[in-house]
């Protein structure tokens, strides 16, 4: 059977997991590369926890889901623990394939607690941006509501439309070539973007990839919130006063659209949206 394994996620086709029906497909996706951002509901207070795993595995006959998680921690005082959930339904996207597990309250196997509550999870089938194949898995839930964890991979991949508006003109273009690239270090909550075929306007020279750093990064509920109020780009290391950006914002809902925002040399308005979120 095929195997797919990529940095950081595998998605694997397995015959045979079934002694009263060895022809059944089990499809497994594996996150890492990630970490967890727990959020203390009562005061907001946010902890960075590195290295868990979530392993699910998809049974498309019964749609239902194993789902293991690894290496979970939810405060400081708490050991990595591992938890086992059986027999959680889910559903395909029958447009774009993605398998979505969105499941109210769960508890594990083992125990009746914790409870874990609004539990979704979302796995993409393989695409292939920029001559590479990329998938992945998004996470994010509640425990005894009193903790909010969100699992942000440290990259994440967009791609979608591009419009950009020259505010001197009113003429705007659309690009659907050019790709984003988001990485993030969860220790000084900074993040850089780069963005890969840039086509701001018709004319627009070929740069090559172009990279804003030292960006803010904010967790929210399911996702994240980057923004600069002004930035220089940079272009193989040179830094290119010229393209200086403003007004950055980009919201990534990781189980949801997100949205890219801002100004490129005072002229022009960028506005990218992008339907998933790849882990290459």
């Amino acid at each position: 059977m095929p195997i797919a394994c990529i940095a950081g996620l595998c998605l694997c086709s397995c015959g045979g997991n079934s002694d009263e029906n060895p022809d059944k497909e089990i499809y497994e996706a594996v996150s890492a590369s990630s970490f967890s951002y727990v959020s203390d509901n009562a005061t907001g207070v946010g902890l960075v926890f590195e290295g868990p795993t979530y392993r699910i595995k998809y049974d498309e006959d019964a749609l239902t889901a194993e789902i293991k998680m690894e290496n979970i921690r939810f405060s400081d005082k708490m050991s990595p623990t591992s938890y086992v959930f059986s027999n959680v339904p889910f559903s395909v996207d029958s447009r774009t394939g993605t398998k979505i597990i969105d499941v109210a309250r769960l508890t594990p196997d083992s125990d009746n607690t914790p409870v874990f509550t609004d539990v979704e999870i979302l796995a993409q089938p393989l695409k292939k941006i920029d001559e590479v194949e990329m998938d992945g898995v998004t996470v994010s839930y509640g425990v005894n509501g009193s903790v909010s964890v969100t699992n942000v991979p440290y990259r994440a991949v967009f791609e979608g439309a591009t419009e950009t508006v020259n505010s001197a003109s009113g003429s705007a273009y659309v690009s659907t070539e050019t790709n984003y690239v988001v990485d993030i270090d969860p220790r000084t909550m900074t993040g850089v973007l780069k963005v890969n075929n840039a086509a701001f306007a018709a004319e627009m020279p070929k740069l090559g990839t172009m990279e804003f750093a030292g960006l803010a990064v904010t967790i929210v509920d399911g996702g994240y919130i980057l923004t600069s109020d002004e930035l220089v780009p940079s272009i193989a290391g040179t830094p290119y006063p010229r393209y200086t950006v403003t007004n950055l914002r980009m919201k990534v809902d990781l189980n949801s659209g997100s949205e890219l925002e801002f100004t490129c040399m005072g002229v022009f308005a960028v506005d990218a949206v992008f339907e998933a979120v790849y882990t290459p």
